[in-house]
């Protein structure tokens, strides 16, 4: 009787819950008051670098350019039980994709912001 009782007490108290948070990547500044002043064919490359920093990603396309911007966002909870785990964790990702022309010229962008977790 006291070793079923023990048995099922550590059961209980060796249970634990965990959480998890994570942030990686470039800081989102592509916000939308940054990208109205952003014109295909009128923006160059050093433009874009000098309003938002460094990207990610740089990418050599043929004679175009491309700047990768991603700002990624997880967060997390569990429950840690000896016979059963369960994890679930919900991830962001922010980007942002800048084209350039061989001229240096923006010749196209695209972005997605999501809500803060």
């Amino acid at each position: 009787m006291i070793r079923s009782f023990l048995i099922a007490a550590l059961t209980v108290f060796l249970g634990a819950c965990a959480q998890y948070e994570n942030q990686r990547g470039v800081e989102v500044t592509w916000d939308p008051s940054v990208l109205k002043n952003m014109t295909p064919g009128k923006t160059t490359r050093s433009e874009v670098l000098k309003q938002l920093g460094p990207p990610s990603q740089l990418i050599a396309l043929n004679d175009e350019t491309v700047l990768y911007y991603l700002y990624e966002r997880s967060k997390g909870n569990g429950l840690l039980l000896i016979v059963y785990n369960r994890f679930q964790v919900d991830t962001r990702y922010d980007r942002a994709v800048f084209i350039f022309d061989e001229n240096d010229r923006l010749s196209e962008f695209s972005s997605k912001v999501h809500e803060t977790l």
